[in-house]
């Protein structure tokens, strides 16, 4: 693999403050990778925040400190600009009354005119944004979609591993034969490396790839391992932590999705009782399609919720060359690439039986095409 460390470099070199982010409900691989970027960035004297939208895991191995917001605070300042090169200014007061921001200006000689003032929004608190695991801007959910203009004016760097990245970097790094965002990363923060890093891209690493057992893993992936565990990376916390340390309500709970689970054509499924919703393991998301990618054939799973008697909701997660939104044309939903909502005024059966033939029909357009 050829990185490109000598523009990526002078990117860094440039840059002060530094904003890193990644699909909203993130994979322990983006969110965990994203902190060993924290780390290293912090090391180099680089002021740094994480933002995600949505559920963020949390796990004992990740570094102490590290604080990750979900949305984007003070990004710009708003300035109003007052010209007292002809006036000059004696006092200044403000209030507050009514949600209206009063501002009274005594002048020391004359008086100001309105053509005197002026108002500009002032340089965005970052200069560079570093993207982990999003395929394309939107999926990063309400941080894109409330600040636009920031992301289309600012340096981005799009750090991803699928095949259907939109490139919608200034510097994009997607390596589509790995495994993890964290074996890209790994390339370039190798010399940085130390306990902290190399825990975090070691943990994103197992998570990713199913603890090794991808397609995708290679020998070199194996031997990036062992480089990171000869560097400090905890291997027994993060798989106590990932594996080892589920309560007995939520092991319960994913028993139950096991346990119901049917596969027709490529298609996964099972469901939920309305009183089981509540004990769902943390990286639910992330061990549902684990589960479609270990599953031969498999290209989408549904899992039903009867939320009432007459209301169920249909959760359908895809793999990479599906689009999850695309699935349900025609049927009112939310949700991005990976992850689509609906809701029908329906029991559960008869749910399950409309939601399987559309998604049945939909799918047999898709590989057709």
């Amino acid at each position: 693999m050829d990185f490109p460390k000598e523009k990526f470099n002078k990117l860094l070199d440039s840059s002060k403050n530094i904003l890193l982010v990644g699909s909203k409900n993130p994979s322990l691989d983006a969110l965990s990778t994203a902190m060993a970027w924290s780390v290293f960035l912090s090391q180099r004297k680089k002021k740094v925040d994480l933002v995600f939208a949505g559920q963020i895991p949390k796990y004992n191995f990740f570094p102490e400190g590290i604080k990750i917001n979900d949305s984007i605070d003070n990004i710009n300042k708003f300035k109003i600009i007052l010209d007292i090169s002809q006036t000059q200014l004696k006092q200044l007061s403000y209030d507050v009354k009514d949600n209206e921001l009063l501002i009274d200006i005594v002048p020391a000689n004359g008086n100001f005119k309105s053509e005197d003032v002026k108002t500009e929004v002032g340089d965005y608190k970052y200069d560079l944004i570093i993207v982990f695991g999003a395929e394309d801007l939107d999926l990063l959910g309400e941080v894109f979609s409330e600040h636009r203009h920031f992301f289309q004016h600012t340096t981005i760097i799009n750090i991803d591993n699928s095949v259907l990245n939109e490139n919608f970097g200034q510097l994009n790094i997607v390596e589509s034969n790995v495994s993890s965002l964290a074996e890209i990363s790994y390339h370039f923060l190798v010399d940085s490396l130390n306990e902290q890093i190399a825990t975090c891209l070691l943990a994103a690493m197992i998570s990713a790839s199913n603890s090794f057992q991808s397609p995708k893993v290679n020998p070199d992936t194996l031997e990036l391992a062992s480089e990171l565990i000869i560097h400090g990376a905890k291997r027994e916390k993060i798989i106590e932590a990932l594996y080892r340390t589920k309560d007995i309500d939520t092991l319960k709970s994913w028993g139950k999705v096991l346990s119901r689970l049917r596969k027709k054509d490529s298609i996964i499924s099972s469901y939920l009782e309305n009183d089981e919703l509540e004990n769902l393991p943390q990286d639910f998301e992330t061990m549902v399609r684990e589960l479609v990618l270990a599953t031969p054939g498999a290209q989408v799973a549904v899992i039903f919720y009867q939320v009432e008697l007459y209301q169920t909701e249909a959760w359908i997660y895809t793999i990479a060359n599906i689009n999850a939104m695309d699935l349900i044309k025609g049927l009112e939903g939310s949700g991005h690439r990976y992850l689509a909502k609906i809701s029908l005024a329906k029991d559960i059966d008869e749910a399950r039986e409309e939601v399987m033939e559309q998604l049945k029909a939909r799918l047999r357009l898709i590989n057709s095409l």
